[in-house]
């Protein structure tokens, strides 16, 4: 029986895919393994750069259930690891560790949306890259109310 709560679902997924490595391969990255989540996805690419500035991390592709914190006009815009200022930032802000120390992150809190709602959530990021460890990508899972 799955687990219901998204962020143990992601991170059990992640762990099997993974086996004994520091980070699952992207090419093993399976949709269909959790589809009925993916909606509650956000999918980050990531370009590191030369001479030790922070990775620039992509938008990639937003869930169609999180269209109330990320704007969809966000795919394919740009952010650099750490970057504050930007909608439903709080979320992300840890990006930059899971691409520096490549391991997932569980993180939970609040914050007050554009429509002046306290937004409450639960969220994980899972970092996906290369047999040597390099994070490409990162899936981000959020699951969250409004009151």
């Amino acid at each position: 029986m799955h687990d219901q709560r998204l962020i143990d679902r992601l991170t059990n997924y992640w762990n099997a895919v993974r086996k004994d490595a520091i980070v699952p391969e992207f090419n093993q990255f399976n949709v269909g393994a959790i589809e009925d989540i993916w909606n509650q996805c956000v999918l980050f690419t990531v370009q590191h750069s030369a001479n030790g500035l922070p990775p620039t991390i992509h938008f990639y592709r937003i869930g169609d259930k999180l269209s109330a914190i990320y704007n969809p006009n966000m795919v394919g815009r740009s952010m650099k690891a750490g970057q504050k200022h930007f909608q439903g930032a709080s979320i992300v802000r840890k990006i930059g560790e899971v691409i520096e120390i490549p391991t997932l992150i569980q993180d939970q809190g609040q914050f007050i949306n554009e429509h002046s709602k306290v937004v409450k959530y639960r969220s994980c990021m899972l970092p996906f890259g290369t047999k040597e460890g390099k994070v490409t990508h990162v899936v981000a899972g959020l699951s969250w109310r409004e009151f």
